[in-house]
């Protein structure tokens, strides 16, 4: 499951935000006050957070779990098949009594009522299964994107910006990104992710770069 933001969602954002710095930019031309704008990549600060790394192995772990009774209750199915099919094959020999021949299609029926009600419990159960799944990636997704605005705005205030700008690009679908151009300089990107990470455990812990190997030393000329 990916719990990605969505395009509509991340565009709207994207418009308002630079509605809002144009704004912000033509009140700070009459008032003479520069405005600090800040960027950052949303899309790599969500994927990079541990917490929604956590959150696509819950998922993945549900839907396991979903998989896993599926198959079970698919199999009930096929062992209803075959007694359904048995019974019905023995009601239709005439090398069998009247008497087996009989009870075995009553059996028969029963088996055939019980399959056709445990197959609606399959749909059912799929489409629950997939509603839950989808009610559940919402509600990771909102709650990542909260905790990571959260951090952004603290960090944007003690730094001084009035502005954080999304620099992610959607993927999916081509098109004309937000941010034309940016030189870096005002990127937080890294710096929010570092904080979004520094509480991470276990295998959710962001590996520490290798130290660099020293140099070798220079021949000593002879």
């Amino acid at each position: 499951m990916n719990t990605k933001p969505t395009m509509t969602h991340s565009s709207l954002l994207k418009l308002a935000a630079m509605v809002l710095a144009l704004a912000c930019l033509a009140g700070a031309a009459v008032a003479q006050e520069p405005v600090k704008i800040a960027t950052i990549d949303l899309l790599k600060a969500f994927d990079s957070y541990w917490k929604t790394k956590l959150s696509n192995d819950q998922l993945k772990e549900r839907g396991a779990d979903f998989d896993k009774a599926r198959i079970g209750m698919i199999d009930d199915l096929n062992m209803l098949r075959e007694e359904y099919n048995r019974l019905n094959a023995s009601a239709q020999d005439l090398a069998n009594s009247d008497e087996k021949r009989s009870g075995d299609l009553k059996k028969a029926q029963e088996k055939l009522t019980e399959f056709k009600r445990l197959e609606q419990q399959v749909i059912d159960f799929n489409k629950n299964a997939q509603k839950t799944l989808a009610d559940q990636t919402r509600r990771l997704r909102k709650g990542r994107l909260e905790e990571i605005q959260e951090v952004i705005s603290a960090k944007a205030r003690e730094l001084g910006y009035d502005l954080v700008i999304d620099s992610s690009q959607d993927v999916l679908l081509p098109r004309t990104p937000t941010v034309l151009y940016t030189n870096g300089k005002n990127d937080i990107t890294a710096v929010i992710i570092e904080l979004l990470n520094k509480d991470a455990t276990g295998k959710y812990k962001p590996a520490k770069p290798a130290p660099e190997e020293p140099a070798a030393p220079a021949p000593i000329d002879q």
